[in-house]
């Protein structure tokens, strides 16, 4: 289990993890195998420091995901200062052998994005490329 000691507030399930942008929500989605996880977590619960941790549990597998403030350090003389930045952290507990695992995030309609080259950042567009947000990703 993810951060098993914290403190935490249950959050009504029915809600899909998300982290909210400028552009609309950046969704998440995991497969295992050819089975794609429901949308909607088993667990939700908010955490201390403004993080939504996420469970899903199946018969093979317990699956997390913690979305996080994350400070990336970046430069300031060669980035221009972040609003916000978030770290989506998924962890999985197979119970058995598993097929192949996927995790995946899913832009807002009206985003494009890719990776900038050189600095590791990750990258997304609100429906042209005069709007960047920027995140270093891991």
């Amino acid at each position: 289990m993810l951060l098993p000691t914290l403190p935490r507030t249950r959050l009504r399930s029915s809600d899909q993890p998300a982290i909210d942008t400028p552009f609309g929500p950046l969704t998440f989605t995991t497969t295992i195998g050819n089975t794609s996880l429901p949308l909607q977590p088993d667990e939700l619960f908010q955490l201390p420091g403004d993080c939504t941790l996420a469970r899903w549990v199946t018969p093979g597998a317990r699956v997390e995901l913690l979305l996080t403030p994350y400070d990336p350090e970046l430069d300031p003389e060669n980035w221009g200062p972040l609003i916000d930045c978030r770290a989506a952290v998924w962890r999985i507990d197979a119970f058995t052998p598993l097929g192949r695992v996927q995790f995946s995030a899913g832009l807002p309609e009206g985003a494009d994005g890719g990776y900038d080259g050189g600095a590791g950042a990750g990258s997304y567009y609100g429906g042209g490329r005069d709007d960047p947000a920027h995140c270093r990703r891991q």
